[in-house]
């Protein structure tokens, strides 16, 4: 049974500051240890969970989807147009508002105030001072480590997501303040969880499950952030001597705003993050492990952990996952990221908004035959609540089942041993939001190793243990690799591993080649559509076909009115791609029994004027636009073409411009001091 951090509002009343709009001009009115909220280390975590708490319900909540970051890279797009909730997805900084961002943004700060002050107190604790002094890790020094290392993860959120940004403010009154160069953030709180993680208790240690923070996901977090410290990002160079005597490399031209660069010390962050995330996937793992078995029949490992997810179950791959309760609000996977849904009071669970959706080029090009990591990432249909059936969904501009084509499969409501309904509303599935799992720290220290260099045969021996999961076998392993070819490995391999989790974006940004990556997808896109307006169909270099039409037929599979399915059955159309089907979720509305759906020439072109397809209209199937859309939609190919990163498009020699702006608040209230760079705007 999942334990939740609960939102401990009255234990921190005696050191409550004022709210989020003025937060870096408070005072803090707990000027004193309270001898009940401190009293113990039980205690102190319910202080402290009052934090974990702000950051699932007012920052995390719909996962990255608030960030909109995963929704703009060479695997995913949003399938709204025109919207603004996907402008710095599409590097259009200008097209947004500097308050689009607010709300984030203050929550970041309030929860790390939280945070900042449970250590405060904890740190003056005779207790804790008596057991820090120690060698072994104990309650006291457990809870301190978890403040220090929160509060360290929620300021590298602010650097991921806003760039340079004020910082040490907190908890105190400030007349005016200032920017800090990120480097000096990433340094500080590198430092600051290298000070406090070897005090910590591995994860299963000490009753710590992977909904709190542990040694193991301490060393992974140092490991990541010494990451993309020593890898490519934007900069600014408008402010000067912002980043004081940090050398850089650059790629590409200054725009007079921000380049692209790199520092030039990269390797000695590269040396700190091998070693800490080498620690978190070898010596300080605790329970945390890559499952590679599967003791259920359908024997797909990969599948098996987010049947865990989707079950409401900490899964045994997970370092870190933010805690949600079924039933309770703010827990918005699957809606705002799972398989689509439709909107119908009939069944509300099923709503899915499906924000996050699969560039066709990728969808028909990117996993090897084989791969059993495919359909679980993947899918072509979705959940009607209205029926109760499994729809294809088809592309165009809309949400849900309505069109956007295919989606990222990894939540689905219809998973779990025991979905949930009628017992939640559409936004509380219970599914926690996994902020790390095992697999990623895997690939992280790969890339570490490929990119400095330093052990080629390492990051091989790495990526393959991925690669044998996913192929059930070692029959698709790498080898012989080095240099920039295994480096480019790496991040294809992390793209298939991690799709619609948030990830691709940043590594992208890290690779230096963001912009070579943007164009070359732009460029499979336009080949695609051309070859579809030509033809009817276009073959990719996998030997996938997607064509202007597909064929579909409601069945039920081996007699049942409803089927989940699992790993694909090739010769069952209704089965493959696999990990889809329909829940038989029992409404008595739903009266049909054909439930499941039946999808021909998805990967094949069938010629709409040939015997083979009156054939499948002769057995009741039904033609269905597909890739048709793509071109004579005049909204949808819109859409396509600029949901795809359009930003890169004049500016291909110029840095990326991801950041999100921060609020106007903190640029008017600075006195000058502080201002939105990147192209963002100040008011």
């Amino acid at each position: 049974m999942k334990k939740i951090v609960i939102y401990m509002c009255l234990a921190l009343l005696p050191f409550m500051f004022t709210g989020c709009k003025d937060y870096l001009n408070v005072s803090n009115a707990g000027n004193s240890d309270d001898n009940f909220v401190m009293s113990s280390p039980a205690e102190a975590f319910k202080a402290l969970s009052w934090a974990y708490a702000e950051y699932r319900q007012n920052a995390a909540a719909g996962g990255n989807y608030n960030w909109q970051d995963p929704l703009g890279s060479d695997a995913e797009y949003l399938n709204e147009y025109p919207s603004a909730n996907n402008v710095i997805a599409r590097l259009q900084p200008a097209a947004t508002t500097v308050n689009t961002d607010m709300g984030l943004y203050n929550s970041l700060n309030v929860a790390l105030a939280r945070a900042t002050r449970v250590a405060d107190l904890i740190a003056a604790k005779a207790e804790y001072q008596a057991d820090a002094k120690g060698s072994a890790p104990t309650a006291w020094t457990q809870i301190y480590g978890e403040a220090k290392t929160l509060r360290a993860y929620l300021a590298w959120e602010l650097v991921r997501h806003f760039g340079d940004v004020p910082y040490g403010y907190e908890n105190q009154v400030v007349s005016t303040y200032t920017l800090t160069s990120r480097f000096e953030i990433m340094d500080k709180i590198i430092a600051d969880v290298k000070a406090v993680e070897g005090k910590m208790y591995v994860l299963g240690q000490g009753g710590i499950t992977a909904e709190r923070i542990s040694r193991t996901f301490a060393n992974a977090l140092i490991g990541e952030i010494a990451l993309h410290a020593g890898s490519w990002q934007t900069i600014r160079t408008d402010v000067k001597g912002l980043y004081g005597t940090v050398q850089f490399v650059n790629k590409g031209t200054d725009d007079g705003s921000c380049v692209y660069a790199r520092r030039s010390d990269y390797l000695d962050y590269l040396k700190v993050a091998e070693t800490y995330l080498n620690a978190a996937v070898n010596t300080q793992n605790g329970t945390a492990k890559l499952i590679t078995s599967d003791t259920r029949s359908v024997n797909n490992p990969f599948q098996k952990h987010w049947q865990e997810i989707n079950s409401r179950r900490i899964s045994q791959e997970s370092l870190f996952e933010i805690g949600c309760v079924a039933g309770t609000g703010n827990s918005e996977y699957g809606y705002s990221m799972g398989r689509p849904g439709s909107n119908s009071s009939v069944n509300a669970y099923l709503n899915t908004y499906a924000a996050i959706r699969i560039v066709p080029s990728f969808f028909y090009n990117s996993y090897e035959t084989g791969d059993m990591r495919r359909d679980v990432s993947m899918v072509i249909s979705g959940s009607n609540a209205a029926t109760g059936q499994e729809n294809l969904v088809p592309f165009g501009v809309t949400t849900r089942i309505g069109g956007g084509g295919p989606s990222t499969n990894k939540w689905d409501k219809n998973r779990g041993d025991v979905p949930l309904y009628p017992n939640a509303t559409f936004r509380s599935s219970g599914i926690n939001y996994v902020i790390l799992r095992m697999a990623d720290v895997i690939l992280m220290l790969a890339e570490a190793k490929a990119v400095s260099g330093s052990d080629a045969a390492g990051a091989i021996t790495l990526v393959n243990q991925i690669r044998t999961r996913a192929f059930g076998n070692t029959s698709k392993n790498l080898s012989g690799l080095s240099g920039d070819a295994l480096v480019d490995a790496v991040y294809n391999e992390r793209k298939l591993e991690l799709l619609g989790e948030g990830t691709i974006r940043w590594d992208m940004i890290r690779s230096g080649k963001f912009n070579e990556r943007a164009i070359a997808i732009r460029k499979e896109m336009s080949d695609m559509t051309a070859g579809l307006q030509a033809n009817g169909y276009y073959t990719f270099p996998s030997g996938r076909t997607i064509s202007n039409y597909v064929w579909t037929k409601y069945v039920q599979i081996g007699g049942a009115v409803a089927t989940v399915t699992q790993n694909p059955v090739d010769t069952d159309p209704a089965q493959t791609p696999g990990w889809r089907g329909i829940y038989n979720w029992g409404v008595a509305a739903y009266t049909t029994t054909a439930r499941n759906l039946a999808v021909q020439g998805l990967y094949t072109y069938i010629d709409p004027a040939g015997a083979a397809a009156a054939a499948l209209v002769a057995s009741g199937y039904t033609r269905a636009n597909w890739g048709i859309t793509v071109w004579s939609d005049a909204n949808a190919k819109a859409m396509l073409s600029s949901a795809i990163l359009d930003g890169v498009v004049g500016r291909e020699s110029n840095a990326p411009r991801y950041f999100h702006p921060m609020p106007f608040t903190v640029i008017d209230q600075s006195k000058g001091n502080v201002t939105n760079g990147y192209g963002l705007p100040n008011k």
